[in-house]
């Protein structure tokens, strides 16, 4: 899976290499050209688009940065976005975002846990013996 994904984004920066090269109006005639063929396709299969994991992962980063640089509502996504809703495409880049801030990292650092029992005794004293315990945080 993780060369899949790789392939997607390799061929997707070759695209957009291979698309700085042209000019504006290639450009323009270009998405001309395949906004057509998007809607003769749209109109010939009845069924719902189901893209695999790269293909959401590089359409909702393209739909994203899209946004970003045009400042465009959701609404006017729809003119570029044919084949799923733009809320849909933005729902997946927020998974995107909140799986990458939640996912668990590796403990990098920092003071290492103690075993309970010492906890507990710790504690313990701390309770019997109260100048001991004032003393420490006087001294914090």
């Amino acid at each position: 899976m993780v060369w899949f994904i790789i392939t997607h984004i390799i061929s997707t920066i070759l695209s957009m290499i291979q698309v700085s090269r042209l000019s504006d109006k290639d450009k323009d005639i270009e998405v001309i050209i395949l906004r057509y063929q998007l809607a003769v396709m749209t109109r010939l299969h009845a069924k719902p688009v189901k893209p695999n994991r790269a293909e959401k992962l590089i359409l909702a980063l393209l739909t994203k940065k899209l946004r970003q640089s045009t400042n465009r509502s959701a609404s006017h996504l729809r003119d570029v976005i044919r084949i799923v809703q733009p809320e849909t495409v933005l729902r997946w880049h927020r998974e995107l975002v909140r799986r990458k801030w939640t996912y668990e990292q590796k403990n990098k650092g920092g003071r290492p846990n103690i075993h309970k029992e010492k906890e507990n005794l710790i504690v313990r004293l701390a309770k019997e013996n109260i100048r001991w315990a004032m003393a420490k945080l006087k001294a914090s």
